[in-house]
């Protein structure tokens, strides 16, 4: 069979033909040049122990007897679809598509064909498509947690694929350039010699420092060209790094720089460094976007705690019962599960649900006697004027509905509205609960404090008909775990036993 004439030389797809030792013995035009070399440096080699040498999509070589050619020779069974990265000195890593086919004659194998196409384009895109859907998928999740430099270095790791990705800052210390705060790397040996552990000192030379210093990103294309710290460069030949790029970006709390090391020469093209520029500033936005969230989380609990202090002061004698109802309130919350979000939404609730109290007079809040009936409609009215004053403060939900409806009882007996069943959303049904028991267990002005065994038992007498069954399940768990008021619920603790 010849490859190098005719029809097959006109094709865009590339063919070698390998005999039985599986040397190249034949190919077309298309294949030399998908394989960055001319038609006679193929000829009588074996291309897979070529010293381009061929990766999978992670960037691990593939060894001898997975290699495509290799594996059909051996078996007779053809190979489809195979995706192998394969590096050309001077050039960025190619990605093939290759399948293979036996050569069969008189029942014995006489060598194997290869076809293969260029996919470079596609797989690129599709690595920086992973790698963006992952910093967005942190951005828009950011509020629960993480750092978003690390969750970067690790995404880049595992969709890039690179074999290490850093976050460095200046030094400190000027004589020692910079510091690694965190990184990530294909394996932990890997880590440990070449980026070394977080908060390490490391020479402020070469792409990294260079950055640090202009705030430009650096590119170098062939370590065995760089002219970097000898010991570094090194150390990255060693484990087969071929070139590197270091991105200067806001990390929020001082310049920082992000160094990436990939295993073939030439990885970092125009097109790779513009979209791994947007993915650093795409980080920037993370981190900005993160602030924001602990910053107005801050402010919403500061409003909440002013709101707090000010119902108190027309009620000294049930100061902290808020903040007991609130925490009692994320306890039970936790209990049923509630996610991590809702959790702290029923604790803030529970911390003013009583701010309409503000505008009942001192002398009725604080009378040790029976209230008339006249007083006591004046006093039932605190919970639609707190629902007014937290609608007015543009709260999340579900803070003013509870402040609302924290009074409304399953059967309808309660108010403002005289709501029945589900029509009292479960924020509300939490915090009701929470309320009773709280206010059961502590001194009031016209009785003393009831204690817990008795605070318990009439909400479970209540359990079903005027209280939620299960919330009332819920708070009993909790005082079975030891809650005090004034602790902070744990969710790994065991109140999720149930």
């Amino acid at each position: 069979m010849v490859l190098s004439y005719g029809f097959l030389n006109s094709l865009s797809t590339g063919y070698l033909l390998f005999d039985a030792d599986g040397e190249i013995i034949d190919c077309n035009k298309a294949a030399a040049r998908l394989l960055g070399t001319e038609r006679d440096e193929l000829m009588g080699r074996n291309w897979y122990e070529s010293k381009s040498g061929a990766v999978h999509e992670d960037g691990s070589p593939f060894s001898s007897d997975e290699q495509p050619a290799m594996v059909t020779l051996r078996s007779g069974e053809p190979m489809a679809d195979v995706i192998i990265g394969v590096d050309n000195p001077g050039a960025a890593r190619r990605w093939l598509l290759i399948s293979t086919y036996p050569l069969i004659s008189e029942g014995q194998s006489k060598g194997v064909i290869a076809s293969f196409v260029d996919l470079t384009e596609r797989v690129r895109r599709e690595h920086a498509r992973q790698l963006l859907l992952e910093v967005n998928r942190f951005v828009m999740f950011s509020s629960d947690g993480g750092d978003p430099l690390q969750h970067l270095c690790d995404a880049l790791v595992k969709y890039g694929p690179y074999a290490i990705a850093g976050v460095a800052v200046a030094s400190s210390n000027r004589e020692s350039g910079f510091e690694l705060i965190c990184g990530a790397t294909q394996t932990e040996e890997l880590y440990e010699e070449m980026a070394s552990s977080p908060g390490s000192k490391v020479s402020g030379l070469g792409a990294i420092g260079s950055a640090l210093r202009t705030r430009v990103t650096q590119v170098v294309h062939d370590l065995n060209e760089h002219p970097g710290p000898k010991s570094l460069v090194k150390q990255a030949l060693q484990h087969g790094l071929g070139s590197v790029i270091a991105i200067p970006f806001d990390s929020g709390r001082s310049p920082a720089v992000l160094g990436i090391f990939a295993r073939g020469a030439f990885t970092f093209d125009e097109t790779t460094v513009q979209e791994l520029e947007a993915i650093a500033k795409e980080c920037e936005f993370s981190i900005a976007h993160i602030r924001s969230v602990a910053e107005l989380a801050a402010a919403l609990q500061g409003t909440l705690g002013v709101l707090a202090e000010m119902t108190e002061t027309r009620d000294p004698y049930t100061a902290g019962h808020q903040t007991h109802v609130g925490s009692l309130g994320e306890a039970i919350a936790i209990q049923l599960g509630l996610d991590h979000k809702m959790v702290t939404l029923i604790r803030q609730a529970g911390e003013v649900h009583d701010v309409g109290k503000i505008a009942i007079p001192s002398e009725i809040l604080t009378r040790p006697g029976r209230l008339s009936p006249l007083e006591f409609e004046m006093v039932k009215t605190h919970a639609t004027i707190g629902f007014n004053i937290l609608t007015k403060a543009s709260l999340p939900w579900p803070i003013a509905e509870v402040a609302l409806q924290h009074h409304e009882r399953l059967d309808a007996s309660g108010y403002p509205a005289g709501l029945r069943g589900n029509e009292i959303i479960l924020p509300a049904r939490i915090i009701a609960i929470a309320d009773v028991v709280e206010a059961m267990t502590q001194h009031r002005p016209y009785r003393p404090a009831l204690g817990l065994d008795v605070a318990l038992a009439e909400v479970r007498r209540g359990a079903g008909t005027i209280y939620d069954a299960d919330v009332v399940n819920a708070c009993v768990a909790v005082f079975e775990a030891d809650f005090t008021f004034g602790a902070v619920p744990d969710a790994n603790t065991t109140l999720l036993n149930g």
